[in-house]
């Protein structure tokens, strides 16, 4: 599935702590799409930034993948985790924290 993502062209959209993934090739669309959270300690005063993923639609995509390569019900746990973690894996690298 990683290489079929890598065949999309990727935008990153940006509205205050909320930042969108879309995926599109040929006629084919998908979108995640992602919330900064950050958060303070209690005791020690140390800040952690991460990524929530919130929402997505990818539909699309999946629908791309399955005709390139017939899934089973078997295959989408590992379609989910795929696309998971190649959207967290893209904006992480484009968008530093």
């Amino acid at each position: 599935m990683i290489s079929t993502l890598n065949k999309f062209n990727k935008v990153i959209n940006k509205s205050g702590n909320t930042i969108t993934l879309t995926y599109c090739h040929f006629n084919f669309s998908g979108t995640c799409t992602y919330q900064k959270v950050t958060t303070k300690g209690l005791r020690k005063p140390i800040e952690q930034s991460f990524f929530v993923l919130v929402s997505t639609d990818m539909g699309d995509v999946i629908e791309y993948r399955h005709k390139e390569t017939p899934l089973t019900s078997g295959d989408l746990l590992l379609v989910d985790k795929d696309i998971r973690d190649h959207s967290l894996h893209y904006i992480t690298e484009n968008n530093p924290m």
